[in-house]
Parts: structure tokens; C-alpha cells; sequence
């Protein structure tokens, strides 16, 4: 049993005959300083993660944010950078990161291709400003 793999360059495929997985992409680190936000985060919850972070543990943190979750990456950054009053300032940079699908067949289980597409992503950091 061989498994033939091809990469598509179309964006397009049949959902009846085709399952798409997505890999997870990359994480820049895995530091507890770096914040993962995802559609599905809850931003006060995290916001008090941040607080503790900045205050006991670390003078700076990174938030990353793909797709469609770049604006509440933003919007959580903002909100802990306003909950400092001042004393926290921000760098904001954006790039695209590089993500991987896999497409199985359901007919020929033997068969999958790969496609790859871009997403946009944001990356802040946050870190105490110098008095």
C-alpha cells in the first residue's frame, strides 16, 4: 500500500469526494511570554493572563494573531497596553505565514494531495516602557 502524494495548485475540490485537514501552522516560540490568540479566545481571560505575566513573571510579551483572528489580536493588545496606562508600549509588525492542507480522497484513501496558501498574521510586542 503506497500513498501518492501530489501538491494542487488549485484552490478549488470536490467536497463530496475530498476531506480537507489543515495542519496547524508554525508557532514563532513556545516561550510562556508568547500569546496565541485564536477566533475561539476568550480576550478578558487572557488579558489577565497577560497582567500576571507583565507583572510577576516577564518585562515583555508577544501576541500572535492569523487570519481571522488578527483583529482580536489587536484589540487584546490594546486593551493591555490601555490597562497599564502608559507604562507598557507596543510594536506592532504584520507578515504572512505559509500554511499546509492536506486533501484526502474518500474514494481512494490511497490518494491526498497538498495545497498551500497564505495567511495573513500579526505579531505585538509588548513590553515596560523605560521611565
Amino acid at each position: 500500500m503506497s500513498i501518492r502524494m501530489s501538491t494542487t495548485p488549485s484552490k478549488r475540490f470536490d467536497e463530496k469526494t475530498n476531506d480537507m485537514r489543515r495542519r496547524p501552522p508554525v508557532k514563532p516560540s513556545g516561550d510562556p511570554n508568547h500569546i496565541y490568540i485564536t477566533r475561539k479566545t476568550n480576550v478578558e481571560s487572557q488579558t489577565k493572563t497577560a497582567e500576571e505575566l507583565l507583572n510577576n513573571a516577564f518585562d515583555e510579551i508577544f501576541i500572535h494573531g492569523m487570519g481571522a483572528s488578527v483583529n482580536k489580536a489587536l484589540v487584546f493588545a490594546m486593551e493591555v497596553e490601555r490597562k497599564f496606562g502608559g507604562s507598557v508600549k507596543s510594536d506592532i509588525q504584520t507578515s504572512t505565514v505559509q500554511c499546509t492542507d492536506d486533501i484526502v480522497s474518500l474514494l481512494d484513501l490511497d490518494q491526498s494531495e497538498t495545497r498551500h496558501r497564505s495567511v495573513s498574521a500579526v505579531h505585538v510586542h509588548l513590553y515596560r516602557a523605560s521611565s
